[in-house]
């Protein structure tokens, strides 16, 4: 899990299996925080996956023809919605939401 500041965490969703707590706090609509990706969130992704890239994760689009830099492919993976990501969302209390990639970079609230 890479934890972003101010209470927002993200983690992939190959990690072990969520513990019985997160369970309980995961529902089918975004309750904590902006039904969009934040510029903040969008930002962490980018520099995390740029990162991954340049040391040799591998690459989840076709890149044909000129040369694109890790952050290009970063930014290229999100747009296309290929990052199998989930983010969390906490708030004050300690509370926490985590909210499937996909449900954000559409902007939609699922099942409101």
């Amino acid at each position: 899990m890479i934890y972003l500041g101010c209470g927002v965490a993200l983690f992939s969703v190959y990690d072990p299996s969520p513990s019985s707590s997160d369970l309980q706090n995961s529902t089918s609509k975004i309750l904590v925080g902006p039904p969009r990706l934040t510029s903040y969130e969008k930002a962490r992704i980018i520099g995390a996956r740029a990162l991954q890239i340049a040391l040799g994760a591998p690459i989840l689009i076709n890149v044909e023809g000129g040369k694109f830099s890790s952050i290009d492919i970063a930014i290229m993976e999100l747009e296309r919605g290929v990052l199998p990501l989930t983010i969390r969302r906490v708030k004050p209390d300690g509370s926490w939401q985590d909210i499937p990639l996909s449900w954000l970079i559409g902007g939609k609230n699922k099942k409101v």
